[in-house]
């Protein structure tokens, strides 16, 4: 089992009993609970907080830092969220409420990026790009030992040696900021970085080798080998959302960083806030037909159990019809015996008993008022059809829907 909670509901609970107990309750570690607050950035009691409490002792509870682009904002976390803790929740887990603007969230974020720069060559290197720069010491090594070795340095050449030192810059900044940018490829062509609660996909390239999905450049470049940076997730983007940066005259890309920086995270915010719409309008429409689907069960329903009852009337009727006829039967035997009596010689008279015997007999089963046939098939129609029969058939049949026998 799982359930999500918003970054501030984890902080309410977290500051609601001491860590071991919440743990327990949900059914994780508290080495578990805690890796979740770091992760969201939530402060927890320190040591001996809850002893100083419970002794009366002044305590400071630390407050819940604001959130910007870069912040996680909600965790789903495995185990079960008790009615207890469900209600120490001011609202309803999972549930953000109203969103801040998305132009307060940026401007938190570049007040705490502050200050960023490519730095000039590796000597502060991401250990991402230590990776590929160890990988081309080695390819170099390689081709001094083997002048015709195929497998050449990726990152010699002025372009991909600028392209790499400015990757190795952005992925510096995001780290600064606490996202996670990560990289594929001996190349490092396939690119992206978690910011928050979403993950985009970029690229890093000359402009006509960028492969972007359904929408152009926004702007062309005049420099073939100029540098763009675009990113690439599928989704669509709403008009007005910036995504991809270029050279520009006077403003190369490394000037641009702390805006990149800043636009991709808006941009991931825009993508995340879609998502989230179009998530609960596709739930919006699952319980609208979940819904019409109650209805039509229902409405099958009720057409079921008119259908039998009429059924059963039905049967009821055709029964006292047949036991009508059957009555008249064994009226007219009874009077066709007495005839036979009433003619028959003195002589024969053991033997016509024998058989009057023997008829009457069959007169009484076939009459329903004498056998009582009657009253028992009427009673149980009766029961058949009373609110209590139907109920019992419906717990039988396990569709509390379907009234059929």
């Amino acid at each position: 089992m799982t359930f999500t909670l918003t970054r501030k509901q984890l902080y309410e609970l977290v500051w609601s009993e001491p860590k071991q107990r919440l743990a327990a309750q949900i059914g994780i570690s508290d080495v578990a609970l805690a890796k979740h607050c770091r992760k969201l950035g939530i402060p927890v009691p320190e040591r001996g907080y809850w002893n100083k409490l419970q002794a009366g002792k002044p305590v400071i509870r630390a407050q819940l830092p604001e959130r910007d682009l870069v912040t996680i904002n909600r965790v789903t976390i495995s185990g079960e969220l008790s009615d207890e803790l469900r209600a120490r929740l001011t609202s309803e887990p999972g549930n953000t409420g109203e969103e801040e603007s998305i132009e307060v969230l940026a401007e938190r974020l570049r007040n705490r990026l502050g200050k960023v720069a490519v730095p000039r060559d590796f000597s502060r290197a991401h250990r991402s790009i230590e990776a590929l720069l160890r990988k081309d010491e080695k390819l170099r090594e390689e081709c001094a030992q083997r002048p015709y070795f195929w497998n050449k340095p990726r990152f010699d050449e002025p372009f991909e040696r600028r392209r790499l030192r400015f990757l190795n810059g952005l992925f510096l900044a995001f780290e600064k900021v606490g996202a996670r940018p990560w990289l594929r490829g001996n190349e490092a062509r396939q690119l992206g970085v978690q910011l928050g609660d979403i993950s985009l996909d970029f690229q890093l390239d000359e402009p006509s080798k960028l492969r972007l999905q359904r929408r152009p450049l926004a702007r062309k470049a005049k420099n073939p080998q100029s540098l763009c940076l675009a990113i690439t997730n599928t989704r669509t983007p709403t008009p007005g959302m910036v995504m991809d940066w270029q050279d520009e005259d006077g403003r190369p890309l490394e000037k641009q960083l702390v805006e990149i920086i800043v636009g991709m995270a808006v941009a991931g915010e825009q993508l995340h806030r879609q998502w989230l719409k179009e998530l609960a309008e596709w739930e919006r429409k699952r319980k609208e037909e979940e819904r019409k689907e109650e209805i039509r069960r229902k409405a099958d329903a009720e057409k079921r159990e008119r259908e039998r009852i009429a059924t059963l009337e039905k049967a009821r009727i055709d029964g006292l019809i047949r036991d009508a006829a059957c009555w008249r039967d064994a009226a007219n035997i009874r009077e066709y015996v007495e005839a036979v009596r009433m003619a028959a010689s003195t002589g024969d008279t053991i033997n016509v008993e024998a058989w009057a015997e023997w008829a009457l007999s069959e007169a009484d089963k076939l009459d329903p008022v004498a056998s009582g046939h009657a009253i028992e098939r009427d009673d149980q129609t009766d029961r058949r059809s009373t609110p209590e029969a139907q109920t019992q058939r419906m717990e039988n049949s396990g569709d509390p829907l379907d009234p059929r026998s």
